[in-house]
């Protein structure tokens, strides 16, 4: 996964957010700097693990140095340490509780953990978040949220969790991309005007990739995330038949990522904040560049 600068400023938006304390600089700075340099040369070469556990040495002594802890949880999470992940990521939600760049990343984690009751309590948090009057007005661009980050060989699935469903129909949103994060395939699970002589109504998955478009299911099931996912990894595996393929016509855009659209400003989800103050917290140490997913 390609990684940013050392100062990134998604990273530094995600610090200011979390209104975290001043790090101040000490007698082991030089030390602290120089273990902080070899976590990000193992993080940039995929050594997530290796990483963590540098970043960790830092956090022991100086468990107040907040983009540290950033660092850390995002480490844990490529590390596919997630319990370790959603520990730092709720140290940093108790900084800065509104922050909802935070309660996304908390989101993953504890759906990889498959602690639901974890998932639906941040899921609820973020939508409140969202119907809040005076809450961020970059949330509220946002048609859907990052609910889940798979990686699938060399590959890296994405499933989207759309707000407001019951009003367009659209559930959930998966895109396939490769390690340079270009995309590769997208999957849409929305619910139908239809119904099944049950009475029950009737939900589609299509995929979108270049020049075609496939419909690989048609039927009542697709209301359920842990379904519509192990669905999408059984098509992407070969396990299933699409029911049909059609080309896609050059002018139709039919899928797109959940989130603000081309012209919202960038945001944590499709690019790099600015600083909430418009500048750093003094002496803030180097930060880890987030995945824009």
């Amino acid at each position: 996964m390609v990684r940013c600068c050392v100062f990134a400023l998604c990273a530094i938006a995600a610090l200011c957010l979390c209104g975290c304390v001043e790090e101040k600089v000490g007698e082991d700075e030089p030390e602290m700097r120089r273990i902080f340099a070899e976590a990000r040369r193992l993080d940039n070469e995929g050594k997530h693990h290796e990483a963590l556990i540098k970043y960790e040495l830092i956090l022991a002594k100086h468990p107040e140095w907040m983009s540290t802890r950033f660092n850390a949880a995002m480490a844990g999470y490529d590390a596919g340490e997630f319990d370790k992940a959603a520990n730092h990521f709720e140290i940093l939600h108790k900084f800065g509780p509104t922050d909802w760049f935070v309660i996304r990343k908390l989101i993953q984690c504890y759906e990889r953990l498959e602690k639901k009751d974890k998932v639906e309590k941040f899921r609820q948090m973020l939508t409140d978040l969202r119907n809040r009057q005076d809450g961020s007005p970059l949330l509220k661009q946002y048609q859907g949220f990052t609910r889940d980050y798979i990686p699938i060989g060399t590959l890296h699935l994405i499933g989207y969790e759309f707000f407001d469903p019951h009003k367009h129909g659209k559930l959930w949103f998966f895109k396939l991309e490769d390690q340079h994060r270009k995309p590769l395939s997208s999957f849409m699970v929305e619910s139908s005007p239809f119904h099944d002589n049950d009475g029950h109504r009737l939900f589609y998955i299509t995929e979108s990739c270049p020049g075609w478009m496939r419909v690989w299911y048609v039927g009542p099931e697709g209301k359920d995330y842990d379904w519509s996912r192990k669905t999408i990894v059984d098509i992407l595996s070969g396990k299933c038949q699409p029911l049909c393929v059609k080309p896609l016509p050059a002018d139709v855009e039919i899928f797109d990522v959940p989130g603000g659209g081309p012209d919202a400003p960038p945001t944590p989800e499709n690019g790099a904040p600015p600083p909430k103050n418009g500048k750093k917290p003094e002496a803030e140490k180097p930060t880890r560049a987030e995945d824009t997913e």
